[in-house]
């Protein structure tokens, strides 16, 4: 069964480039363009990782973070931040607000397959 992809964030480019790299790599990818709209995805779509940008409109992704642990059924639902966040702390602040692992923008879209290939099928 192929791995379902979220992808949220609220930059046209960021989510095409996300998703291209993604399919590419033959994942299927759905997309949320705030965090509203990636709640409503997450019960929706029930995706295997969450890429999610922790800058969006409607509810930032620290809290959309935040809202996703404390429902069980997504206890094993991996979040990665993808962020341009990239100071000192902010990886830590991250990680204590729900996410998993931390991927800081601009990267490379092969370093986004990467990534989500390393939390596929895996537990958190």
């Amino acid at each position: 069964m192929t791995a379902k992809i979220l992808v949220a964030d609220d930059d046209f480019d960021n989510r095409t480039i996300a998703q291209e790299a993604l399919e590419a790599a033959g994942y299927r990818v759905v997309l949320a363009t705030d965090g509203i709209e990636a709640l409503e995805k997450m019960t929706s779509e029930k995706p295997d990782v969450l890429v999610l940008d922790l800058s969006m409109p409607k509810l930032n992704g620290w809290e959309v973070a935040k809202q996703i642990r404390q429902k069980p059924e997504f206890a094993g639902t991996a979040i990665i931040a993808f962020t341009a966040h990239a100071l000192v702390g902010d990886e830590l602040k991250a990680k204590a607000s729900g996410c998993d692992d931390y991927l800081s923008k601009p990267c490379l879209p092969k370093d986004v397959v990467q990534k989500v290939a390393s939390w596929v099928g895996r537990k958190t």
